[in-house]
């Protein structure tokens, strides 16, 4: 064989062992289609600015169940970039996923000792309860400025042996987390400090001190510029080793990312052992901006709108609409910028998955703080971001998505905590609302005369309720159908005084424990955390609307002026007793005498009541029904009443 064609062969032959980055046509077609001279130029050179993305299209079925199509461009897992704060965000899901394994609620406190070159967590971290930091309280740090204290505290708490062997068994093999945010060494990174968690000055879990000793692959070389500073500000003229920094895939982050916003459409050994709780907790503080947080609270001039959100947005401190929540992580640092990114557009019902990561450094030099983030990083996160929205836009879809459990989950954010107790009264909806604690005997009738009027309602249980084997069919009934299933609470508490409504019969432990119960007997019937709840006896003050806002809920009562909150009454109650005849002639009366009529009505009933009372009103239910629609009023969920609220 000739010795040319001999070395054309080998050539041939080794460059096929080499991944090649992955590009789809389309998307590449799509960004040139409308890019400015700006981003063309970018695009021009996606090695020089090492650019990768993933654009993901969701579709859903007639059920709301999610496929995905991902489209890449020079997407390459081998070319390196350096993953900043993004390592942050499975970090904040691997810390839920081990309190759920030792029993420990996230609002606990935590205090980080002092051991191997650690440091106290004793510091401005705190919650609002007690004045500590807890593992709830970093992670919104994480998510709303993206914190770097906070992510070294979740590191202490999992411990490198754990985070590195927690992902690389959830599939992620290429992913490797080797130090926290501060000045240490290989070795001090290995090390985690000791860690209590104490509540009422009781320690309820205390771990040790801890040594990693996984294995790392560092064979490969990662090099990157021409120069850098190293951590004494003296220039070094050759390039910057990463081969033993953090290192993250985009596709990798990408995959974490869904794994939680869409747990069902990865499989079980991907996901993270997560309680719905914690799902709609994660929602609500990754789409949320600085300015909606009062605790942690932020200055809005220095944590803007944008600053943590670079798709579309964050280029001259761009504004959030208020109907598009991005749920995302992103990261900056050494002229590295990352965003992973789900936006969801209520108002349009538009949804899509877009992941992206540029380097700026056009001097070559790392650590000198000159990276064109500005001029150059921002603008391409602008401009790409705006590209593929505005395709989504226009892109046909066969099922419009239902995207209710991420506006619930971001409801009331940035609004004072307040109780609702009707919708808008402009337009003619209602929300039939049933609350049960100990009795369900009206459950099979109401069910059926729902189901013959194809009326969706919304149903608050205690966790009594759920946790009643015997109203177990009736639960998945009315889950199967379509109706809101909600908290009550857990064991009905009277939370304040009859008579003297401003004096509290709980605290706010026994408050938060107990609906930590009711959320805990509606995940066991598979009941996704909802948003809205409604106080047991439907009694409450200014303080438990505060604390409920304060866990990211809203409270929800009944809408005064009839007596169908009376129909658990029974006659030897005495003149507090309503038969059915009164409480519907009540609601009739209402509805006629008032100009608003029952606009944005929450019509609250009992799914059961005493065996005392004979004269059940939920065999009224069906005349009622017919009376409400008869009158052109729409019977909706708790949450379709109050989506613009």
């Amino acid at each position: 064989m000739p010795r040319l064609l001999f070395t054309f062969m080998l050539l041939l032959c080794g460059s096929a062992t080499v991944a090649q980055p992955r590009t789809d046509k389309f998307l590449e077609e799509l960004l040139l289609q409308h890019a400015s001279p700006a981003l063309k130029h970018i695009l021009q050179y996606p090695d020089s600015f090492r650019v990768q993305l993933i654009y993901t299209q969701i579709n859903r079925d007639a059920q709301n169940q999610p496929t995905f199509k991902h489209y890449y461009y020079h997407v390459d897992a081998n070319t390196y970039f350096n993953p900043a704060s993004t390592v942050k965000m499975p970090l904040a899901f691997l810390a839920l996923e081990k309190l759920n394994r030792l029993g420990i609620d996230r609002n606990t406190p935590m205090i980080t000792d002092s051991a191997y070159g650690g440091q106290s967590a004793v510091n401005s971290d705190t919650s609002a309860e007690n004045g500590l930091p807890s593992i709830e309280q970093y992670i919104k740090k994480v998510f709303l400025v993206s914190d770097n204290d906070a992510y070294n505290r979740l590191y202490e708490f999992i411990g490198q042996q754990a985070i590195n062997e927690g992902l690389w068994a959830k599939g992620y093999p290429r992913m490797r987390i080797t130090r926290r945010f501060v000045p240490m060494t290989e070795e001090e990174n290995r090390h985690t400090n000791p860690v209590h968690f104490i509540r009422d000055g009781v320690h309820v879990y205390d771990q040790p001190e801890a040594v990693s000793t996984v294995q790392f692959d560092f064979s490969k070389p990662l090099l990157m510029g021409r120069a850098h500073y190293n951590k004494d500000e003296e220039l070094v003229n050759r390039p910057m080793d990463f081969t033993r920094h953090n290192n993250a895939p985009l596709e990798d982050l990408q995959q974490v990312l869904q794994s939680v916003l869409f747990p069902s459409s990865v499989a079980p050994s991907k996901r993270f052992n997560l309680r719905p709780d914690d799902y709609r907790f994660l929602y609500r503080y990754m789409g949320a901006l600085p300015f909606e947080s009062k605790h942690p609270a932020y200055d809005t001039s220095e944590f803007f709108d944008s600053y943590t959100k670079f798709f579309r947005f964050k280029a001259g401190q761009g504004k959030v609409p208020p109907y598009i929540r991005v749920f995302n992580k992103t990261g900056w640092s050494y002229g590295f910028l990352t965003d992973i990114a789900y936006f969801a557009d209520f108002k349009h019902k538009t949804e899509f998955m877009l992941s992206g990561n540029i380097y700026v450094n056009r001097d070559g030099t790392l650590n000198d703080d000159k990276y064109e983030y500005k001029e150059e990083g921002y603008p391409f996160f602008k401009e790409v971001g705006d590209i593929v929205y505005n395709y989504e836009l226009k892109r046909k879809r066969t099922y419009p998505p239902d995207l209710q459990i991420f506006e619930d989950a971001t409801a009331g954010l940035g609004k004072p905590a307040v109780a609702i107790t009707r919708g808008d009264t402009t337009k003619r909806r209602i929300a039939l609302v049933f609350t049960g604690h100990e009795f369900a005997d009206g459950g099979k009738h109401i069910a059926d005369v729902l189901k013959k009027h194809k009326v969706k309602a919304s149903f608050f249980l205690t966790g009594t309720f759920y946790e009643t084997t015997k109203f177990g069919p009736l639960i998945q009934r009315l889950k199967k159908e379509g109706h809101y299933l909600g908290p009550h609470s857990g064991r009905h508490l009277l939370y304040c005084d009859w008579t003297k409504r401003d004096s509290l019969l709980v605290t706010r432990r026994q408050f938060e424990e107990d609906l930590a119960f009711n959320y805990r007997a509606m995940e066991k019937q598979g009941i996704p955390a909802p948003h809205y709840f409604l106080p047991p006896y439907e009694w409450y003050n200014d303080s438990i609307v505060q604390w409920t806002g304060n866990m990211g809920l809203q409270l929800v009562n009944f809408s005064p002026g009839t007596r169908s909150t009376a129909d658990y009454t029974y006659p030897e109650m005495g003149k507090s007793y309503r038969d059915s005849k009164t409480i519907l002639q009540s609601v009739l009366d209402y509805e006629d005498q008032r100009p608003a009529g029952l606009n944005g009505f929450i019509l609250l009933l009992h799914i059961g009541t005493d065996p005392r009372r004979i004269d059940k009103f939920y065999f009224q239910l069906d005349k009622l029904i017919r009376y409400l629609q008869g009158n052109e009023y729409e019977l909706v969920t708790i949450s379709r009443l109050l989506s613009d609220q």
